[in-house]
This record gives structure tokens, sequence and C-alpha cells, in this order.
């Protein structure tokens, strides 16, 4: 099965089943629908030459308009990650750089992005060294400092802020309580233009 085949099947069903299930008035689209997240081949430099990588991408540009359209109307999207190039070739991009890209594209007041730590660290995997609020410049001076698994997450996030977003928090999505908590406006590490 392909990488577009689970995350636009089975994934985004699971997820949007189990909201409806909830009572909230999901529905679920691809990046790619409405032409809501244009991509671009990643070609990344290993070793001073550009390397492929398969059908992975990055954001390009974002088309807000599907989204307003479904949310002026009281569903929720639900978005899989699964872009298109200028040419119609599907792009599978890193989720958290779609919800970033979206979130800016939105103007949203918070973009939210969850993982299994409870925020961002100055001295990882020292947790007396949680970062509560910091800005763009703050987070793009700590970001060669970062675990690599953190790099994508908070790059998302200082994108989502430099594209329009209010602010972005990341927070802890293995904990119900900080889940709540980041939705409503506290704990984890929030970044602010």
């Amino acid at each position: 099965m392909t990488v577009e085949a689970v995350l636009c099947g089975q994934v985004l069903r699971s997820i949007v089943n189990y909201l409806i299930g909830s009572e909230v008035n999901a529905v679920g689209i691809t990046a790619s629908d409405g032409g809501t997240v244009l991509a671009q081949k990643m070609k990344p430099i290993v070793d001073g030459k550009k390397v492929d990588i398969g059908l992975v991408g990055e954001v390009v540009e974002v088309n807000p308009d599907l989204l307003l359209t479904l949310i002026k109307k009281g569903f929720l999207p639900v978005v899989s990650p699964i872009a298109i190039d200028d040419q119609g070739v599907t792009l599978n991009v890193n989720a958290d750089l779609i919800a970033g890209a979206i979130g800016g594209a939105l103007k949203a007041d918070q973009v939210v992005f969850l993982t299994d730590v409870d925020g961002i660290f100055s001295d990882w995997p020292n947790r007396e060294s949680l970062i509560e609020k910091a800005t763009v410049k703050e987070l793009e001076n700590l970001l060669p400092s970062l675990a690599e698994g953190m790099v994508p997450k908070v790059t998302a996030v200082i994108n989502a802020v430099k594209s329009g977003a209010k602010s972005a928090r990341i927070a802890n999505g293995t904990n119900l309580k900080s889940v709540l908590d980041a939705f409503a406006g506290f704990g984890g590490t929030v970044v602010v233009a």
C-alpha cells in the first residue's frame, strides 16, 4: 500500500470517524483538494549534490479558500498531508509543515502542534529547561542545537508565525490535560513574532 493510500484512506478516515463519533462535524480532505497546498519536490543536498528522495515535497503556497468555505459552513477540516506540484504530481509533505503553512495562511490566533514531550527545551533532556515562551528570532537561533526530531516541528512553528499566525504552541499530545491546556492557550511552549 502506498503512503498516499495510507494517509488519505486509513489514517484520514479513522481521524474523521473518531471526531464524528465525538459529535464534531469533521470532513476529511487532502492538502491537494481544491488546490489548497501547492508543493514542490524536495531535493536535499548531500555531500554537495542534490539527492532524489522520491515523492517527498515541501510547501510552496497555500490557498485557504476551500478551508475557509468548510469552516464557514460549520465543518472542521481534517487535512491529510498529500499535496500536488504545479504538474499535478502527488507529493507527501511533512504534516507539521503543512499544518504550519495552513495556520499561517488562515491567520490563526494559535496553531497547536502536538508531540511526545512538553514543549521545546533549551537543554534537552533536562526537563527543567522547558522554554515557556519564545520569539521566532529566539527559536531561529536555537534551531541548530535542537534534537534532529524536533527540527521539522520547530521549523513549522516558525513558518506558521512568520506567515501570519498570531502564535504557535508546541505541547505534549500524549497527555489529555496538556492537549486541553494547549487549546485553551496554556502550557507547552508558545511562540510569537
